[in-house]
């Protein structure tokens, strides 16, 4: 895939994330992502919903979605 498709791709993951996000469906997960890289759940919200998405779309994890 090219960059510019690569990056529409993690666009449209991020959003898929942050709707989950939205349903409360990932509680758990970004609690547990705070804890292990000493982030703050909600002021690092952004940042752990990037790395969720991240680490969906370079592992070709679909279990969070």
């Amino acid at each position: 895939m090219s960059n510019h498709t690569n990056e529409q791709a993690l666009e449209r993951l991020l959003d898929e994330v942050v709707e989950q996000d939205s349903k409360g469906l990932l509680e758990e997960e970004i609690f547990t992502i705070a804890d292990n890289y000493g982030l703050d759940e909600d002021e690092d919200r952004d940042e752990i919903l990037q790395f969720i998405a991240e680490r969906i779309f370079y592992n070709n994890d679909s279990f969070y979605i």
